[in-house]
């Protein structure tokens, strides 16, 4: 029996599709490890800066905390630590990190290597809980804060208001392999991803932001 095109076309596709899926398979393989080594030389990175983010004057907006005229001896020594916070810890932030992934002491004073050993057990005890307070946070700085809370956001749609302001994906890629990242955004109910994402943006105020 003669075969028409269309069933000459679909058997040679059927005989092709192993070579085909194998070579997708390979492409996906080869991302998924490209993915793996890149997410090892960040995850450190990416993580103090979200840790960074959270805690530091980016969020917190310093220029509200101010002395006012009349104001009790208790609010004056709180916005004087909260200030002096605030500077030690982009003081400290500036020496980077080492080729471990802790702050770089080498160069710092006795001062700030004792604030940064303090500064070193509050980021291990809030890792985690650091992408879901980092998606909160940043919710609040957007003004969605009060629709994820109701319900009538999910975190997934927050993530991706989240991901326009930032630029991207990068910001949130906290974890040292896929699995450990797939598992982390799964309990969150937030889109992972399968390739390495372009360089993201610092938190910019959205008061400041272009419109």
């Amino acid at each position: 029996m003669k075969l028409t095109a269309n069933k000459r076309i679909a058997q040679i596709e059927r005989k092709a599709a192993p070579q085909i899926q194998q070579a997708v398979d390979e492409i996906a393989r080869k991302k998924a490890a490209a993915l793996e080594e890149w997410r090892q030389a960040n995850c450190n990175r990416l993580s103090w800066d979200l840790f960074a983010l959270t805690q530091g004057p980016k969020l917190e907006n310093p220029i509200n905390y101010t002395h006012e005229k009349g104001e009790s001896e208790d609010d004056a020594v709180f916005v004087d630590c909260y200030l002096a916070y605030f500077a030690m810890l982009d003081r400290v932030l500036k020496h980077g990190c080492d080729e471990e992934g802790f702050l770089d002491k080498s160069k710092m004073s006795a001062e700030e290597m004792a604030f940064t050993v303090c500064l070193e057990h509050l980021f291990w005890g809030s890792e985690d809980d650091l992408l879901s307070t980092g998606i909160f946070n940043q919710s609040i700085a957007l003004g969605i804060a009060p629709a994820l809370l109701e319900g009538t956001m999910s975190y997934a749609e927050a993530v991706q208001r989240i991901d326009d302001h930032r630029g991207g994906p990068e910001w949130r890629q906290i974890c040292g392999s896929n699995e450990a990242q797939a598992e982390l955004d799964s309990d969150l109910e937030i889109p992972t991803i399968t390739e390495i994402p372009p360089s993201g943006r610092a938190w910019v105020d959205p008061g400041n932001w272009p419109k």
